[in-house]
């Protein structure tokens, strides 16, 4: 069993995560990496505020059944907060915020006890989670599904590293997306 700081703090057996993909990851597939020792994290994605999105509410009740997060895009929060108060009646172990400032629903996440944890694609976006009291920052390179402008994965997490370490050392540093290079779009 690999033991990591995100294991120990977040108790769960593997440093896994699944990430909360709008239409994608729903509740079977969040309770499903639960139940085999990492964290599914359900995707609420747009807040329901684009339609067509599966009924947040029931997928909640299906990842209830362990441990699980749930995860939005900021600035669609921002359109319907009261998305964010009935995700946490479902008393999730984490809410996951991409693509938007997340301190204006991070004391609504505090109160209720669920940890917060950023995506960012930038390193200014560090500093806001951070501030927001962030315990794990996520970031995204442009390998997870063209999220982060023109930066790769591989670079910005040495110099996440580096800020973390300098500025608030106890923040958790997750990596997302695929990593691939060209060989893997060449045709046989």
């Amino acid at each position: 069993m690999i033991s990591t700081r995100l294991t120990e703090r977040f108790g769960i057996q593997h440093p896994i995560i699944c990430a909360p993909m709008a239409y994608v990851t729903g509740g079977a597939l969040a309770a499903a990496v639960s139940r085999t020792g990492g964290l599914g994290i359900v995707g609420g994605g747009y807040a329901d505020t684009v339609g067509g999105e599966p009924d947040l509410e029931t997928e909640l009740a299906q990842a209830k059944s362990g441990k699980f997060g749930v995860g939005f895009i900021t600035w669609a929060l921002e359109r319907a907060p009261k998305m964010l108060t009935k995700a946490l009646n479902y008393s999730p172990f984490c809410v996951f915020l991409s693509f938007g400032d997340p301190s204006p629903f991070a004391a609504e996440i505090a109160e209720a006890r669920a940890v917060l944890t950023c995506q960012v694609q930038f390193l200014s976006q560090i500093e806001v989670a951070v501030k927001a009291g962030a315990a794990a920052v996520v970031v995204q390179g442009t390998e997870a599904g063209g999220h982060g402008a023109s930066r790769s994965t591989f670079p910005f997490v040495p110099e996440a590293a580096d800020y973390l370490k300098e500025h608030s050392p106890e923040t958790l540093l997750l990596a997302a997306g695929g990593i691939a290079d060209g060989r893997d779009w060449q045709q046989p």
